[in-house]
């Protein structure tokens, strides 16, 4: 009981901090000047006949200038019909590699650009209409090396899908909220990126020591004096896995990847850095303990109560129900005047309601909708977040046999 406690304590202290810097970034306003240069759009692909139709599409259909713009397509060993399809648009630069992985693909593709400014896109992803006007914008400041975008879910119609859309919308407004109060990003993902093509020359370009080359070379240039920044009106769309082994797949290769890279940049750890930094590396670190500790502590709590809760199959049933669903939470508040305040409630049920007001603030900060799969995936949020520490804890044990050099889709 008194480690359960530990690990409530522990996770409201991080959900608070979150809580604090969202609610502060609510009254820090930043801008940035219209900034309209010469962009290189770098796609790198990999057997993406199904999606590399609608990602040129999106990109042509952009507003911003056509005569600005310089599009290349970075085939890595395709086996279909990507290249033919890429080579169907007149105006598309395409580059063969042999097939070495994705960071191999985006150095093949960056190098190749005219443009000093490299747009990096997966080839799943699709872009608004404004989204390279805004995503440029933070790179007047000289200082910044690298700016990021907002992805969210296209299939979300899938049980999982529905689950990810609220995730994606979640971590969306965390990136968002630390760019805005400490004027530097946490987390960035490569699906969607700008960089300077300089800052990717001085640090060697992506490097494939690692599972995320995005997080890795994000790290390289911070070490060389520049910053980050995640741009909220910055909005693609993104396929994301619709099956368990997808999933499985996808989140150890970036869990993994960031680890790695973290190791490798470890000297950016230090009470000089940003608090985004600092809170990226104790957060995946801590995540990582978690994932070991947790499933056996909810097990725990689970069976402990039970027989209290055991006087038929309904009271299981709603038991259980309250458990793993945001009824809980909810029944414990309204019980408070019956059951007092306890340490493990005061902790643990805030924690879980303050979880749900940011989620719900984040779907309407990302001009979602609250119609039933959002409502619902909220609701049973809980057992999804379960599985996600069981996907890092069984890529943690099975480490040494992921360390291949992935494409990262």
């Amino acid at each position: 009981m008194v480690a359960g406690g530990v690990m409530f304590f522990v996770l409201f202290v991080f959900l608070m901090f979150v809580f604090v810097v969202y609610a502060v970034s609510l009254f820090v306003r930043r801008s940035f000047p219209d900034f309209e240069p010469g962009i290189s759009v770098v796609i790198p692909a990999f057997n993406e006949e199904k999606n590399i139709a609608a990602c040129l599409d999106s990109v042509f259909a952009s507003d911003y200038a056509p005569d600005k713009i310089e599009v290349i397509v970075v085939d890595d060993g395709s086996t279909d019909s990507t290249v033919k399809i890429a080579k169907s648009y007149k105006s598309v630069k395409c580059v063969s590699a042999p097939h070495s992985g994705k960071a191999v693909a985006l150095t093949v593709g960056a190098k190749a650009a005219r443009h000093g400014f490299v747009l990096t896109i997966d080839a799943d992803t699709f872009l608004e209409k404004e989204c390279i006007r805004h995503l440029i914008k933070p790179l007047t400041d000289q200082y910044i090396g690298a700016v990021t975008g907002m992805c969210k879910v296209k299939n979300r119609s899938s049980l999982l899908g529905m689950f990810q859309n609220i995730e994606y919308h979640y971590n969306n407004l965390i990136k968002n909220s630390f760019s805005v109060v400490f004027n530097n990003g946490i987390w960035f993902f490569g699906a969607l990126a700008c960089y300077r093509k300089a800052a990717l020359a001085k640090v060697g370009y992506f490097k494939p020591h690692t599972l995320a080359e995005d997080m890795d070379i994000v790290l390289e240039l911070r070490k060389e004096g520049y910053r980050t920044y995640s741009v909220k009106d910055a909005v693609s769309f993104t396929i994301v896995p619709d099956t368990i082994l997808g999933f499985y797949s996808q989140r150890s290769r970036w869990w993994l990847g960031t680890l790695q890279a973290l190791v490798r940049n470890r000297q950016l750890f230090s009470l000089k850095s940003s608090p985004s930094v600092l809170f990226l590396y104790i957060n995946q670190f801590w995540w990582s303990f978690y994932s070991f500790v947790s499933l056996p502590l909810i097990i725990y709590q689970v069976f402990y109560w039970l027989p209290y809760n055991s006087q038929s199959i309904a009271s299981v049933f709603g038991y259980l129900f309250r458990w793993f669903s945001l009824a809980g939470p909810t029944y414990v508040v309204y019980k408070v005047p019956q059951w007092g305040l306890s340490y493990y409630s005061f902790f643990g049920v805030l924690g879980g309601l303050i979880s749900a007001f940011m989620i719900l603030s984040s779907i309407r900060l990302f001009k979602d909708k609250l119609h039933i799969r959002n409502l619902f995936a909220l609701f049973f949020y809980f057992p999804y977040t379960i599985v996600i520490n069981l996907v890092t804890f069984i890529s943690l044990l099975r480490f040494r046999s992921l360390r291949t050099r992935f494409f990262i889709k």
